[in-house]
């Protein structure tokens, strides 16, 4: 196979899908839960022969009960909404031979988070070269699902630093997705990183999800670029709730319940990318943020 044919593919592209502006309409993360969980899996492997491996993780927390996403409380003067998330990862490697190595970092707590910290965090490098026709796939996945009844600010704990807006955080419910694809790869050295945020410490913590992968030449390639295909997608759905009749928060209190539950925004977008053949790079950046407070968003 004459490799100098192969064509030379090099992208980089910058995805940033930062929703919301300075209204406090977006993610509201749900409590964090009386007992918490820490989970670390750290994994060096140097091989030649056939590799397969399974990471798979799924988490849903809710503010009540998981069945349901209850309408909002009532007590005097105060509402409270509830909110629900589910975050998932997964990544799946298999080769029928070859010269493989990796190592891997997966680290998950379900502790509140703060601005810029994270649930799920993981890492992971991997060099991969061909021997006698052999090859490899992947995949790799994050999933992140909120959704929220409308609820009165005043409930909910807030950073003494953050600015103040309207007194009412409509209801919601958005999702993000990222994810990777390695297919029929005989030569390569790919790295990937991933975050996730699904339970805050206070109000003004934004919901988030951050993927990165870059594919680059395995220091052993004969041909001087990596072999293969590589594809990425990442998605973001987002439905945003508002009162077309409310004026004020006495009103919504007359009013009862539902009055922050009408659908005033909508937002969909995709995000595909496949290369195949000679790659000299390939490298993909997502970032989505969604919060009530959130300085970037």
């Amino acid at each position: 196979m004459n490799r100098g044919k192969y064509r030379n593919i090099s992208i980089s592209l910058l995805v940033l899908l930062i929703m919301l502006g300075g209204t406090p309409v977006a993610d509201r993360l749900p409590q964090g839960v009386p007992e918490n969980q820490r989970i670390s899996v750290y994994t060096v492997i140097e091989t030649i022969g056939v590799v397969m491996q399974k990471t798979s993780l799924s988490w849903q927390v809710s503010d009540g009960g998981l069945d349901t996403l209850g309408m909002p409380t009532i007590n005097g003067n105060s509402v409270k909404g509830s909110s629900i998330a589910y975050g998932a990862y997964s990544d799946f490697v298999m080769t029928n031979g070859g010269e493989y190595s990796e190592v891997k970092s997966v680290v998950v707590t379900t502790d509140p988070q703060a601005p810029g910290m994270y649930n799920i965090e993981t890492q992971k490098v991997l060099t991969y070269e061909s021997i006698n026709g052999s090859h490899l796939m992947a995949d790799e996945s994050y999933v992140l699902d909120v959704a929220g009844q409308w609820s009165y600010e005043g409930n909910e704990l807030r950073c003494v630093f953050s600015q103040g807006g309207s007194s009412v955080i409509p209801a919601f419910c958005n999702k993000a997705t990222a994810s990777s694809k390695m297919r029929s790869v005989t030569s390569a050295q790919v790295e990937t990183r991933g975050s996730l945020t699904a339970v805050g410490s206070s109000v003004d913590v934004p919901a988030a999800l951050n993927y990165e992968i870059s594919v680059t030449p395995s220091s052993k390639s004969a041909s001087g670029y990596a072999d293969g295909i590589f594809s990425t997608t990442f998605t973001v759905s987002v439905m945003e709730g508002r009162s077309a009749t409310a004026t004020s928060a006495q009103d919504a209190m007359g009013k009862m319940m539902g009055i922050y539950n009408e659908t005033s925004s909508t937002l969909t977008a995709i995000d595909t990318a496949s290369v195949a053949g000679g790659v000299s790079a390939f490298n993909k950046v997502f970032s989505y943020q969604s919060g009530i407070a959130c300085t970037d968003c």
